[in-house]
């Protein structure tokens, strides 16, 4: 009985864990051996559209650096051909409907599910590459994505 318990314990937590392995990282703390850094991940006024997507159109996405503030970068983006749903994450995939995942340098920092403006608060001065990536509503990778390098002063 103890036995069948410590499996069934064991396996919540290995499922919890890969269920939860795509999820937000709203704050990621890097652990170099320098001073310890805090990279925040902010979404100002969020716009929500329904918009028409045409079976076999390809997706795509734009994004531009918009404002350097500091430490602080703000990201505008748009995508085409393609509905960002923050409703629908982690269910089943829909074409044309998923959400972006953020990455600065190599590691996700975020899921966004809405339009509107990002900002990365905190960022470590020097060069970084931040990369937008769409991703259907099951986390399945389109292979679209926008690299913008920037340098932090």
């Amino acid at each position: 009985m103890k036995k069948t318990w410590i499996y069934g314990t064991a396996t919540l937590l290995v499922l919890g864990a890969l269920t939860t392995a795509c999820g937000s990282k709203e704050e990621v703390a890097s652990s170099n051996l320098g001073p310890k850094t805090v990279t925040t991940v902010s979404q100002g006024k969020t716009e929500s559209s329904v918009k028409t997507v045409a079976s076999n159109a390809k997706p795509a996405i734009d994004a531009q650096v918009s404002k350097v503030d500091g430490r602080n970068v703000t990201i505008t983006y748009q995508t085409t051909n393609f509905q960002l749903s923050a409703d629908h994450m982690n269910q089943k995939a829909v074409q044309g409907e998923g959400h972006l995942h953020l990455y600065v340098d190599g590691k996700q920092k975020a899921m966004i599910g809405k339009t509107g403006p990002l900002t990365l608060n905190n960022l470590a001065a020097g060069k970084h590459e931040i990369k937008l990536e769409l991703q259907q509503n099951d986390h399945t990778d389109l292979k679209v994505e926008k690299i913008l390098n920037i340098d932090v002063k």
